[in-house]
């Protein structure tokens, strides 16, 4: 995901969370008032059921079940980099990849960074179904075959699936993958516009321009939505 992306969005969660329950903090100590801060955002989400609402698009809630799983499919891709490079990296660039993946998987703690990737994700395969796109079953199912065997090699990544019960994570792995495709889809269409548009641009440009349009495309989606934020 773009970083001015996510910064955007998580721009949009925090204010809507602060004007849905912002508190006055009377310390006078930064240092403790930060530490308040932080612990209060832990008990709330100690209280969360699988049945909170996280956010609700058009009418379509979100429930913190929806999110976790968000958060652990996040980190399951993760492991599965970090075991890709662990096969094809040695010495300070697998050191330096190793330290990269375990910033990722703290990073991913965030309740705000899952939330958002999980707006994006579903705003944008709504994106999709508007202009008529379909996911064709076997790719569907492909995908989801090339994943399993991935994890089934990846210790790490079977430790975080095992975590949560099988029934959940079949029932919710179908409809991730769907709305990934779409998600991929809407890229791949933007891609090909920009590849037509700029036929002696070097790949990277090519990426440059795409990332910038589909950041337009998503924040004009965004726009478009009535989406609600709940505060944890």
């Amino acid at each position: 995901m773009c970083k001015k992306r996510l910064f955007t969005i998580l721009l949009i969660i925090n204010v809507c969370s602060f004007l849905a329950g912002c508190q006055i903090n009377t310390s006078s100590n930064p240092s403790e008032e930060k530490k308040s801060e932080t612990e209060n955002e832990d008990v709330s989400l100690e209280k969360l059921t699988n049945e909170d609402k996280v956010v609700t698009i058009n009418g379509i809630a979100h429930t913190y079940a929806d999110l976790k799983f968000f958060e652990l499919m996040s980190k399951v891709e993760i492991e599965l980099n970090r075991l890709q490079d662990q096969q094809s990296l040695t010495g300070k660039k697998l050191e330096d990849k190793l330290k990269y993946w375990d910033e990722q998987i703290k990073y991913h703690d965030n309740y705000n960074v899952n939330l958002s990737k999980m707006i994006e994700q579903y705003s944008m395969s709504l994106l999709a179904e508007e202009k008529d796109l379909k996911v064709d079953e076997q790719n569907l199912q492909k995908k989801i075959d090339d994943f399993t065997q991935k994890v089934d090699q990846a210790e790490l990544a079977k430790k975080l699936i095992e975590s949560i019960s099988s029934d959940e994570y079949n029932t919710q792995l179908n409809t991730y993958f769907q709305q990934r495709i779409l998600t991929e889809e809407i890229y791949n269409i933007l891609k090909e516009d920009v590849k037509k548009e700029n036929p002696d641009a070097a790949e990277q440009e090519i990426s440059y321009l795409t990332d910038k349009k589909y950041e337009e495309l998503y924040m004009s989606q965004i726009e478009s939505l009535n989406l609600t934020i709940e505060s944890p």
